[in-house]
């Protein structure tokens, strides 16, 4: 194996694991993948398998037509939004789609990540809704939907399903879905109370870019890496076979 998908699976197995660590994992239902670039084919845990389990040894390699190969167990028949999305966006390495509570709740009222945390100033202009609910994804179509509302953007709320988020490394993904949920989770603490105050566009766009930083984005992500060493010290992120 090349070192290169060596490192992929080995980033892939530590974000299943911090998702789960963030209560991200929506039981069977979520769904994180991630491919080399320009590669069409993509790495995630097998169909049914919940984030907390994910090793090594169990990720599977499917292509675009969501057949296993490399592997044995069956590819989740929903990864349609993925696979449009790659299509359409070559520098998207990794994309996350989860029912986590605060995200999908903005989504059920209508409501978009608004910029009121500094955190949250990572999705400044970045975000968009899809105001509408098409069952689950399991054809071709219905994928395409979403990947065009998401258009260029980093993530993207589901109405009634949840949210999706997109980036340029397993580690880009990974943190900004982490910032996602807390800032949805306090937006609708301030939605509640009813006073919230947005960033100025100027100070907004200044803590985006530092927050983008590759410096800053491989020193939180080590950070994660070691907590979800500590919450589960018993996953695997090397292949035996």
């Amino acid at each position: 194996m090349e070192n290169d998908t060596r490192e992929l699976i080995k980033d892939l197995v530590f974000a299943f694991q911090i998702l789960a660590m963030d209560g991200q994992g929506s039981g069977i239902s979520g769904h994180l993948t991630a491919r080399l670039p320009g590669k069409n084919t993509f790495w995630s845990i097998p169909y049914g398998f919940g984030f907390e389990e994910a090793t090594a040894d169990e990720l599977i390699e499917s292509d675009f037509n969501l057949k296993t190969v490399t592997g044995q167990k069956k590819c989740n028949p929903t990864l349609n939004i993925h696979t449009e999305i790659y299509a359409r966006r070559p520098e998207v390495t990794c994309i996350l789609h989860t029912h986590s509570e605060a995200s999908l709740a903005l989504g059920i009222i209508g409501q978009v990540l608004q910029p009121i945390t500094q955190s949250g100033a990572l999705f400044y202009n970045d975000i968009v809704l899809f105001d509408e609910f098409e069952g689950i994804v399991l054809r071709a179509e219905e994928g395409t939907s979403i990947a065009q509302t998401l258009g260029d953007k980093r993530a993207i709320l589901l109405r009634n399903h949840g949210s999706l988020v997109v980036g340029r490394s397993i580690a880009d993904t990974t943190i900004s879905a982490t910032v996602l949920e807390f800032a949805a989770r306090v937006q609708l603490q301030c939605m509640a109370s009813g006073v919230s105050k947005n960033l100025p566009e100027k100070e907004a766009l200044q803590t985006k870019a530092f927050l983008q930083r590759p410096d800053v984005v491989d020193l939180r992500w080590q950070l994660l890496t070691r907590q979800s060493k500590r919450h589960n010290p018993h996953f695997s992120t090397e292949r035996t076979h």
